[in-house]
């Protein structure tokens, strides 16, 4: 089993700034074992992820200073306050490190396959996160199939708030490895 050397967490030590960063297991092979695996996922199996993500203003200002995005919007409450919006919004691909940060060794576990291949996602938005908000996440085992001799899984993922508002639809499709003892792809 690879693991993260030494060097590699020192770096990533360094970029860690809110106490979610820090509190991550950002090592994907610690809890291997227990993801879902290509051939235990059942197609319409539904579960909630493993926890929920308070929106804070930090984790935001860290998103958009890790993207290098300065659009007012996100970080300018004056500006904000002038838009369609009324206020800060949180930028809507936050939505990428939240699903990371609820799904943990349930439902929807199989993102974090070390060795997948990710070959395109699709996502519709439809309401704004913002500061104060609980993201939840329901995952259902939308497709799975073999292409070209690859095994392919697709989840649909629903993003709601603490009001049960639908902030996002995200349909997250990846590759997978061949089988449990194969963590890492052939380019055959």
């Amino acid at each position: 089993m690879m693991r993260t050397s030494e060097e590699a967490r020192a770096l990533i030590k360094k970029y860690l700034k809110t106490e979610k960063q820090k509190s991550f297991q950002y090592d994907f092979f610690v809890d291997e074992s227990k993801y879902e695996k290509w051939e235990d996922i059942k197609i319409g199996q539904e579960g909630m992820a493993e926890r929920s993500f308070e929106v804070k203003m930090e984790d935001i200002l860290t998103y958009l200073d890790g993207t290098q995005d300065n659009n007012p919007l996100f970080r300018d409450e004056e500006f904000a306050k002038k838009t369609p919006w009324s206020g800060l919004i949180a930028p809507p691909f936050l939505i990428v490190p939240i699903a990371f940060w609820c799904t943990g060794t349930s439902s929807g576990s199989w993102i974090r396959t070390p060795g997948a291949i990710n070959p395109g996602q699709k996502i519709e938005f439809y309401e704004p996160m913002r500061v104060g908000d609980t993201i939840t996440i329901k995952a259902k085992a939308y497709d799975k199939y073999i292409k070209r001799g690859k095994k392919y899984v697709t989840y649909l993922s629903e993003f709601r708030n603490q009001e049960g508002q639908l902030v996002a639809k995200w349909w997250a499709t990846l590759i997978l490895p061949a089988s449990r003892s194969i963590e890492e792809h052939r380019l055959t």
